[in-house]
């Protein structure tokens, strides 16, 4: 993989991307400011530049806000919520510019397996394998055929990878060393601060630090999970 230099006109397409109300994370900044402050474009890009040269990041922008989201009236069963976790919109905005090169290096080599949709940008990785699924049932109804089957979840597996086999597979797939350095620098300070009815349940200095699974919440999660499943998909 080619080295990464990022540049304003980086941060300007990573943040034309973006929605512009996305709900932050602690920095509390959305994108619509970054969208109109265009003059900030090129601060940023060199401020992401140092940290990705002195692979480091200030522990705010790896630390998420997780909303706890109720699914019905039972409150006091913590399996009744939907977590959903918001990051700093600044670490967003630099893990797109990130997941943009591993993708066009990923894409130029042809990595991933074929039957892999979820991380290709353009489209729905899981609605147009269900809409091709629902195409073949009627060909094969209306013909009369045979038709054989298998569909393969993996169980938690989003949340319950170690964090030594997605930095491992970074490297085995040849992504520049500066990158995994830097990606491996900001897992190991991953945490997020639980959010319940807009109160938080953790104290400041109490972060729950993530130490397994990929962060969720920003665009290179889904990307570095997909990579970390690819030997196995190219498998099956």
């Amino acid at each position: 993989m080619d080295p990464v230099i990022i540049t304003p006109d980086d941060v300007a397409e990573a943040v034309r991307r973006a929605p512009y109300r996305k709900s932050p994370g602690l920095d509390g900044l959305h994108h619509y400011w970054l969208k109109g402050f265009m003059v900030c474009h090129a601060v940023l890009a060199r401020q992401f530049q140092e940290a990705l040269d002195h692979n480091s990041l200030p522990s705010l922008f790896t630390t998420g806000i997780t909303h706890l989201v109720p699914k019905d009236r039972d409150s006091t069963d913590p399996s009744k919520y939907r977590p959903i976790t918001c990051l700093p919109t600044i670490y967003k905005t630099l893990t797109s510019i990130l997941s943009a090169r591993i993708i066009r290096h990923l894409n130029s080599n042809q990595v991933m397996s074929r039957a892999q949709n979820g991380y290709r940008g353009g489209g729905r990785g899981t609605k147009e394998p269900l809409l091709i699924d629902a195409v073949i049932g009627k060909v094969v109804k209306r013909n009369c055929r045979n038709l054989s089957a298998a569909w393969i979840d993996y169980k938690k597996a989003f949340d319950s990878e170690p964090h030594t086999w997605p930095k491992r597979v970074l490297e085995l797939y040849k992504v520049e060393c500066t990158v995994r350095e830097f990606l491996g620098q900001c897992m190991g300070q991953w945490s997020t601060i639980l959010c319940h009815l807009g109160e938080r349940m953790t104290a400041a200095e109490n972060h729950i630090r993530i130490r397994r699974g990929i962060f969720q919440g920003d665009c290179l999660s889904p990307i570095w999970f997909c990579l970390s499943l690819n030997p196995l998909s190219t498998l099956l």
